[in-house]
């Protein structure tokens, strides 16, 4: 038995050692290691070539402290805590050029990720120090490794924002964003927002329309309450950026299908959001991203943001212009159409062409549209037309293609407590002035 113990005791002191070693090897190769290991060689070899050319003898003696310095530097987790935005970031970890302690000129000559020095001159009014790195540029700052730390995995739902998704972080800050030249492409997706009707349905922050969400946190949204199943999106991709992209990308019916023909109960209908990736660019769907991404949960310390006044409604000479701005402001392009041109889908809604013993049902509910301005708006007399816009067209209202079908998801709310008064005039104006006259219905 003693002998046994001992073989034992033997084993486990060799398991032990064998694990200690295998610690002690993970742990020198550990990522971040690796690039403050390349930054220090990097640094010593620019000092040695400005020794090598450097005549004056003195200054030349005075440099190689400084080189003597970086070969013997000790690698270390590096941080930054900003007690007032509650966050630690390590990202310094790894970007040493960035570094306010090891590089105080956050400048460096290299080009290459992750050693160059910030670019622009952001950290001039940006300090490091007070910011940190996560408030602008997201991912995980407790994290050390390249994967981790971007939030590029699964459960992380804030992955790393690159440009022009960075412009948001300057969105949450600065009310003037529209005036800085870095943060043009969030001011083009707010106007696109607005010239593409989206606040006839969303409210930003209590300014908008009741159709569906408010918007004013989207970016904070848990992804428990989001749906990827049907994106076609790797898991890794599943975070609120790719979701608002979906949106405009893709056709909000394909992974938001909803439950048109009631196989779990009552009928519901599918996204009621027009496809706006049939009209979208590239560029146009990831500015609005931009500025949407701007639109988050946590607020900023009142000494971190630059305040702005409300840009003042335009100065327009005559009731038709002004009533065409009243219709972009409130949104009504999101169901009438950019200048009215044509109404958007509305699932089940009664529209033409839609063939009542067709097949496909789905298909024909599909074909479902808004009312398209210009063709019905002469049909009603001024008073009428305002006191439709106030009363507005409740979705039990709506005609429905198919009966037993779903109520469509579109419906027009009651605007007498936002649009009233010298708009609303406005507005019946404008909408007047583009009615067909009765000999072309």
């Amino acid at each position: 038995m003693p002998k046994i113990i001992r073989q034992l005791f033997i084993i486990g002191n060799v398991l032990l050692l064998l694990s200690f070693a295998a610690a002690t090897v993970r742990d020198n190769r550990r990522e971040w290691k690796k690039y403050q290991k390349k930054f220090f060689v990097l640094e010593a070899k620019e000092l040695e070539e400005k020794i090598a050319q450097e005549q004056d003898p003195k200054i030349k003696e005075s440099l190689r402290p400084q080189l003597i310095a970086k070969k013997k530097i000790r690698y270390e987790i590096r941080q930054m805590i900003v007690k007032d935005l509650n966050r630690i970031d390590r990202c310094v970890t790894c970007h040493l050029g960035m570094d306010p302690l090891s590089n105080p000129s956050l400048t460096t000559n290299f080009t290459e990720n992750p050693y160059k020095g910030h670019p622009g001159d952001f950290l001039k009014t940006h300090s490091p120090t007070k910011y940190g790195c996560t408030i602008c540029h997201q991912g995980q700052g407790l994290a050390t490794e390249t994967a981790a730390a971007h939030g590029r995995v699964k459960h992380w739902e804030e992955p790393i924002l690159e440009p022009p998704f960075l412009q948001a972080s300057c969105v949450r800050c600065h009310a003037n964003f529209e005036s800085i030249s870095y943060a043009q492409a969030a001011r083009a997706g707010k106007e696109f927002f607005r010239h593409n009707g989206c606040y006839g349905c969303h409210a930003i922050k209590g300014w908008g329309g009741v159709v569906s969400e408010d918007l004013g946190e989207v970016a904070s949204k848990p992804l428990a309450r989001l749906d990827f199943s049907s994106s076609g999106l790797a898991r890794k991709d599943w975070n609120i950026k790719n979701w608002i992209l979906l949106h405009l990308t893709k056709d909000p019916m394909s992974f938001v299908p909803g439950d048109p023909e009631g196989h779990l109960g009552q009928p519901i209908p599918p996204s009621g959001m027009p496809p706006f990736y049939l009209d979208f660019k590239k560029d146009e769907a990831n500015a609005i991203a931009s500025y949407l991404l701007s639109m988050h949960g946590e607020k900023m310390p009142h000494e971190y943001y630059v305040y702005a006044p409300a840009a003042p409604d335009p100065a327009l000479d005559s009731a038709v212009a002004r009533g065409k701005h009243v219709y972009e402001k409130y949104g009504c392009a999101g169901c009438h159409g950019v200048e009215a041109k044509e109404g958007r889908r509305n699932f089940n809604a009664l529209g033409q062409g839609q063939d009542a013993a067709a097949p496909d049902q789905i298909a024909e509910m599909a074909k479902g549209r808004e009312p398209t301005l210009p063709d019905t708006v002469g049909t009603f007399t001024r008073d009428e037309l305002k006191l439709k816009i106030q009363n507005g067209v409740p979705s039990n209202n709506i005609v429905k293609f198919k009966a037993d079908g779903p109520t469509p998801p579109l419906y027009m709310p009651a605007w007498k407590e936002k649009i009233k008064g010298q708009e609303l005039e406005d507005l019946v104006t404008y909408l007047l002035s583009i009615a067909k006259k009765g000999e072309e219905w």
